[in-house]
């Protein structure tokens, strides 16, 4: 009900009063019953119409009440759903962090297991060079010393021909000697 047709019941309540009471004062003075009756029956109807007018009025405050109250959850919800959204969203922005500083330090992890083994790689290849080079440096060291064997056993052949070549020249010289010395042809 507007505020106009509340106005309009109250002004027809009290003129139905007022009616009412002339009714009851003209009753009175002239004994007429059935104004008195009449008047009783218009006060009944004005107390019911300002009665009704309560409650409706009581109605409508406590129908604005609750739309306020219902507009007041509205926006409270509306309140935490923003607050949960946010909470949500740093939340999510908090697991990005923690995901991308898992995944640098993962990243970091991998560049040094990459150095380390880089490094290994190139320990392990110098330890093999320097293993080829004591292997060759042994089998240099093998084959000087079986040069020098063959140069000393060549030296001492040479000396054993030269001496058995030597011996072999006395022997003839002596075998010319005594077959000159025979007179033998």
């Amino acid at each position: 009900m507007t505020e106009h047709d509340k106005a309009d019941q109250a002004r027809k309540g009290l003129v139905d009063s007022v009616k009412g009471k002339a009714k009851e004062i003209v009753g009175a003075m002239t004994g007429n019953d059935s104004l008195t009756a009449e008047e009783q029956l218009e006060q009944t109807q004005a107390r019911d119409r300002k009665e009704a007018n309560s409650v409706e009025a009581v109605a409508d405050a406590e129908a604005e009440q609750a739309r306020a109250e219902a507009t007041a959850a509205r926006v409270e919800g509306s309140q935490e759903r923003v607050g949960v959204n946010a909470e949500a969203a740093a939340v999510e922005n908090s697991v990005r962090r923690e995901q991308a500083a898992q995944k640098r330090t993962a990243e970091q992890v991998a560049q040094e297991d990459a150095a380390r083994a880089k490094t290994q790689a190139e320990l392990d290849a110098q330890l093999e060079v320097q293993r080829a080079k004591d292997e060759e440096r042994k089998e240099i060291g093998a084959a000087a010393e079986e040069a020098v064997d063959a140069a000393a056993e060549h030296q001492s052949s040479v000396q054993a021909a030269t001496s058995a070549q030597a011996e072999a020249d006395r022997i003839r010289r002596q075998a010319d000697k005594l077959t000159n010395e025979a007179d033998l042809p």
